[in-house]
């Protein structure tokens, strides 16, 4: 589900994806980097606006494909409930 068409970001959301430019963020190409700083240090707007972007499916997705140790604890708990995130990997993918 991807429901903007805009390709541009809330404003607010700036500060949350500092490690990025943010002339050249593309929604869908910067996904994870975007669904990362926002679920650690959004508001409940932002989040909402994460979910009507994307879908909870594709955040619980992004999330769970994610290091526990990328999100912080307290958004963790959150994004159980918020995303239905069931659980966080605690170890890499192995190459094999």
């Amino acid at each position: 589900m991807f429901n903007n068409t805009t390709n541009t970001l809330p404003q607010s959301l700036r500060p949350l994806v500092w490690g990025l430019k943010w002339d050249e963020l593309n929604i869908n190409d910067d996904k994870e980097d975007i669904v990362l700083g926002v679920i650690n240090g959004g508001t409940v707007q932002d989040w909402k606006w994460l979910r009507t972007t994307y879908g909870k499916d594709a955040i619980r997705h992004v999330l769970e494909n994610r290091l526990s140790s990328e999100i912080y604890p307290e958004s963790q708990n959150l994004a159980k409930i918020f995303f239905s995130v069931n659980s966080f990997r605690h170890a890499r993918k192995s190459t094999n």
